[in-house]
């Protein structure tokens, strides 16, 4: 349905599909995008992870790539994507996504950025719910060139507990879209077996307009070319 290429986005689906996702989206607060990106798309964004370098970040938290101005973000800053976020989440005006592309090591005991955190048992726990006031919509795009073991995005109830889906995002470019919502929480789980995980996590969100984050991407980048 939904299609990221280097010149833009491709949507190929019908109202009824949008009303289809909005509905889904409605009654579980998550959907399912399979093959956001496309192949010309998907090998740019690897020649660049391979060109890139992790972070300096300590080990207790997700290795993370650097990638404010990285082709992905740049091109998830789309008004026609919004749009079509906006209407199957209901989740009102978008002005632009921010993200970053990071890695699990199986068995390397890693934990979610803290700076992500609300409360202190969320550090704990791994459990968390990504507000922070703007964020309106998480963005989970499966990155790897191999399949992985674990890795799991579960989904719960923060009053109950109650989980209300376990999911597996794999597959070339797929993608889950999901609620932030106090009353939600999110965690993946550890991986497993002899495969990195890599994925881009993104959040859309009310402000700032996507125009002034690029603006500072091409800033930056600027100044690292000098």
């Amino acid at each position: 349905m939904l299609k990221m290429t280097r010149s833009g986005m491709v949507f190929s689906g019908s109202e009824a599909d949008i009303e289809r996702a909005r509905s889904d989206f409605e009654q579980q607060d998550w959907v399912r995008l399979p093959a956001i990106l496309d192949r010309e798309l998907w090998n740019m964004i690897q020649e660049q992870l391979a060109a890139s370098s992790l972070e300096g970040k300590t080990a207790s938290i997700y290795p993370a790539f650097n990638v404010s101005d990285s082709a992905i973000v740049l091109l998830l800053n789309n008004t026609q994507l919004f749009k079509i976020i906006e209407r199957i989440t209901g989740c009102g005006h978008i002005g632009c996504l921010r993200g970053r592309i990071y890695r699990i090591v199986p068995g390397a005991s890693h934990y979610p950025d803290p700076t992500h955190y609300q409360r202190p048992y969320e550090i704990l726990t791994g459990w968390h719910t990504d507000l922070n006031g703007t964020r309106r919509v998480a963005l989970s795009i499966n990155l790897n060139t191999k399949p992985y073991r674990g890795g799991v995005f579960r989904l719960r109830e923060t009053k109950t507990g109650r989980i209300l889906c376990e999911l597996i995002n794999s597959g070339f470019g797929n993608a889950i879209l999901f609620r932030i919502d106090e009353r939600l929480e999110h965690h993946v789980s550890e991986v497993e077996g002899t495969v990195t995980k890599t994925a881009f996590s993104g959040w859309f969100e009310s402000e700032p307009d996507y125009r002034t984050l690029l603006a500072e991407g091409i800033a930056r980048s600027l100044r690292k070319a000098v």
